[in-house]
């Protein structure tokens, strides 16, 4: 999950500015590759043999000496993540070490190592969130997604009690053919437990996955993610807020402008937002493997430079910049890169995904126009 998803007025302006002027003010540090669960469709788990074939986990001073030089250079969001990044034998001073230094961090974690302990330390040194991943709505799920047979029980526990010290708790749900069914009861636990829901129902293909068909993948076909997408707009913001989303998109199809060419890349993903992974290699965002600089060889500052230097170089595809549903797709250079193998590749998935994007919510502001003429009401009059 995106760590700025659901920012202030005021963080976001301080982003913009930073983009403007290329300053790295939002990273990530993934901490190390290991997990406790073992996810059917994760892009970055190793087990502890593969990572000692790769390398090794950086100390905490290593990170901290990394971490003065973002900060120098103008970072202030971070976000910590993995793997598991509660597993990582140094997590607690390190941690406290980064906020003393001013970093507002956000951590990602799948929930399940939460205990009494863990949620007294988060209450006592609050981050700005924790973003907890729900795989599923009961232990089923968690035994074949994620197998981890008691996983649901442990990652409700923990969000109840990190809420009971006053932490600010998302939930983070990803969609697969083995949780698609629970998505209403996902909604149903985060209102429970008294916390907002952010779905995600694009998974990118995991490395062992993309040479297979898009049915043997462990993600949703192209059509049945774009239905549970717009099925996530309902169950966030009810029939009012789908039918501006609709509308506001739509408009943004009819009018969409001449496209810019080259086609660009228009993230903030080396504009202003950077990853470094395990091993200290920094990269435009947690899913593209390229360009990519060793911040421990090179330093912060230089290892920016490159990476923004490269990423502004990433020409994308003109026909995805040509198409008119442009402002309802989701692809971008990472998607094109892990589908396709080119970043100016036209990803068929992402064109399937927002073409049945486009088509429901076009019925959706039909039928609700229709309804509202029909009965003379608006929602909740």
């Amino acid at each position: 999950m995106e760590h700025l998803e659901g920012a202030s007025a005021a963080e976001r302006a301080l982003i913009d500015r930073a983009s403007a002027q290329k300053i790295p003010i939002n990273g990530s540090i993934e901490l190390l590759p290991l997990c406790n669960m073992n996810c059917d469709m994760c892009y970055v788990r190793l087990s502890r043999e593969e990572m000692e074939r790769q390398g090794r986990l950086r100390t905490a001073e290593e990170w901290l000496a990394v971490a003065r030089q973002m900060r120098d250079a103008g970072t202030l969001f971070l976000l910590l993540t993995g793997g598991e990044p509660l597993i990582y034998p140094e997590f607690k001073p390190l941690y406290l070490a980064l906020r003393e230094l001013g970093f507002l961090i956000t951590i990602n974690t799948n929930g399940t190592l939460i205990d009494e302990d863990w949620a007294a330390f988060f209450g006592q040194h609050k981050p700005r969130r924790i973003n907890v991943t729900l795989y599923g709505a009961d232990e089923q799920a968690y035994a074949s997604l994620c197998h981890y047979p008691d996983g649901f029980a442990r990652v409700t526990r923990g969000v109840s009690l990190l809420r009971e010290q006053g932490v600010e708790v998302k939930l983070a749900i990803s969609l697969t053919p083995q949780n698609a069914g629970d998505l209403d009861r996902l909604f149903a636990i985060g209102a429970q437990v008294g916390t907002p829901v952010y779905v995600d129902t694009y998974m990118v293909p995991a490395e062992r996955e993309r040479s297979l068909p898009f049915n043997q993948q462990a993600r949703l076909s192209p059509e049945e993610a774009a239905r549970k997408r717009v099925r996530s707009f309902l169950l966030t913001g009810g029939s009012q807020k789908l039918l501006e989303f609709s509308a506001r998109h739509l408009a943004m199809i009819r009018q969409m402008p001449k496209p810019q060419l080259p086609n660009r890349m228009t993230c903030l993903a080396g504009s202003c937002s950077f990853t470094i992974n395990w091993q200290g290699q920094m990269r435009p965002c947690v899913v593209m493997s390229s360009p990519a600089a060793d911040v421990f060889e090179m330093g912060f500052d230089a290892a920016w430079q490159h990476i923004r230097k490269e990423a502004d170089d990433i020409i994308l595809s003109e026909t995805c910049a040509a198409c008119p549903l442009r402002a309802l797709c989701c692809t971008c250079a990472a998607s094109a890169l892990l589908e396709t193998g080119r970043y100016d590749g036209v990803p068929e998935y992402m064109c399937r995904y927002t073409k049945e994007t486009y088509r429901l919510l076009t019925a959706f502001c039909m039928r609700e126009m229709k309804r509202r003429r029909d009965t003379g009401k608006d929602e909740g009059e």
